[in-house]
């Protein structure tokens, strides 16, 4: 969500004032004012300008900075408040220089954090809508809840003899935008010795893994010990873009969850589960394997394989070449996954990020008018003089008793169908066009 963030708040931006070209005496404000979109947050609305959100801003607001102190190292971006005005650090490192004197300080204004955190809510407010429209329109869902890729588990006299190879699965994702798998949990069964286990996760795409994990295999006795992932073990067919440095970190590709065989504990070995993985079960064998399997290959491809281990695989892990992967149709190094698939549309808002600019930008407005209509700090000042709360309201809701829909709250509403509309049948899992097919009535 971070990333998301990130690439919908650098598209809209606020306009610097006339003042930080001469005399400034509260500091610059956000930083933002080269947006990638060209559109600022301040031309949404006449009633967007910054005595009008400073009017807003809670009186508390300069407690959450701390007061400056003679005896405290300062990083570079702190911010502290010193004789009730805020300064920000300039070097890392900085102690005993009073922020007065602008000695690696400089003045900061406050509303830069206040913007911050309203353009951050409104773009947090612009994906949720958003990802709340395309459910409702059955435009994009869940599409596998966890599944493990076998029930039950292999026969204890079912052992693996250790041959020192990197051992475990092959896991493809189907080629399709937004659909990313989650490994639930990972479960091993062991046989013979107990100890720790560490199963890696690499793509193919990078010499380093993505992720390891230490499995604690506490019973010896071919009983089945299960690790949750949580929040980690994520698959997804194009991995996370980095917006800021714009490198596409994986596109595509294979998966790999694998242990080394060379550093199991003394004794231990896999037990077997008796699979073919390269062929559909037998229906009138094991109706739920059949039904298991139909359901993980709409989204997964999985293959186990075995390959070389290097020497010093444990200290330096790495990718190994994907010629030397052999096959093990009937082999799974008891390993069993407990896996989960969803879209994921992160990636797709990130590349897409341009158009959801103006409904950031209105989405934005929208919040800080409200909140001038609703003057939550009761404050009255020479703002409200000039602009009473039904005149903002007015220009929200427009003129109730007209048939004709007008306001800012009506423009929102029709740049999110735009978007709702530019984006529809993008992808034919993640993103389908779901235009409710043919409709027949009576004439």
């Amino acid at each position: 969500m971070e990333e998301v963030s990130l690439a919908l708040a650098l598209q809209v931006g606020w306009r610097q004032p006339f003042e930080v070209w001469g005399e400034n005496p509260d500091g610059y404000l956000l930083e933002i004012d080269q947006p990638f979109s060209g559109l600022y947050f301040n031309d949404a609305h006449p009633l967007m300008t910054y005595d009008n959100i400073r009017a807003i801003m809670p009186d508390n607001w300069l407690d959450r900075y701390s007061e400056w102190s003679a005896t405290q190292y300062y990083a570079n971006g702190s911010v502290v408040k010193y004789n009730g005005k805020t300064y920000r650090s300039t070097a890392d490192m900085n102690i005993n220089n009073k922020p007065d004197t602008l000695v690696n300080w400089e003045k900061y204004n406050q509303l830069n954090d206040y913007l911050r955190e309203i353009t951050y809510a409104g773009v947090t407010q612009v994906v949720n809508t958003f990802l709340n429209m395309k459910s409702l329109n059955k435009e994009t869902k869940n599409l596998l809840e966890r599944r493990l890729f076998f029930d039950g588990a292999g026969r204890i006299s079912a052992t693996l003899k250790n041959t020192g190879k990197l051992v475990g699965f092959e896991i493809t994702p189907v080629r399709a935008l937004g659909v990313t798998a989650k490994i639930e949990r990972i479960g091993l069964q062991m046989t013979g010795a107990t100890g720790p286990v560490t199963v890696y996760l690499f793509h193919s795409d990078r010499v380093e893994p993505v992720a390891s994990w230490t499995i604690n295999v506490s019973k010896g006795n071919g009983t089945f010990v299960w690790l949750d992932l949580w929040d980690e073990g994520y698959l997804p067919y194009i991995d996370t873009f980095d917006y800021q440095n714009e490198i596409q970190t994986s596109g595509g590709g294979s998966w790999y969850l694998v242990y080394n065989q060379n550093d199991l504990p003394q004794g231990m070995q896999a037990i077997n589960f008796s699979k073919d993985w390269s062929r559909e079960p037998c229906g009138t064998c094991n109706q739920g394997s059949l039904e298991t399997y139909r359901e993980l290959t709409k989204y997964l491809q999985v293959s186990p394989f075995q390959t070389h281990a290097y020497e010093d695989f444990k200290q330096y892990p790495e990718l190994w070449d994907a010629q030397d992967m052999a096959y093990t149709n009937t082999q799974n190094y008891g390993l069993n996954v407990e896996i989960s698939v969803g879209c994921d549309l992160s990636d797709f808002i990130i590349k897409q990020a341009p158009q959801f600019a103006i409904v950031v930008q209105k989405q934005v407005a929208y919040n800080v008018l409200r909140t001038m209509a609703m003057n939550p700090e009761v404050r009255v000042n020479r703002n409200q003089s000039n602009v009473d709360r039904m005149n903002i309201l007015y220009e929200l809701d427009g003129n109730t008793n007209s048939n004709r829909p007008s306001g800012l709250d009506y423009e929102l509403k029709k740049a999110y169908e735009a978007l709702s509309l530019d984006t529809r049948g993008i992808d034919r899992i993640c993103l389908t066009c779901n235009n409710g097919g043919v409709k027949y009535r009576t004439v």
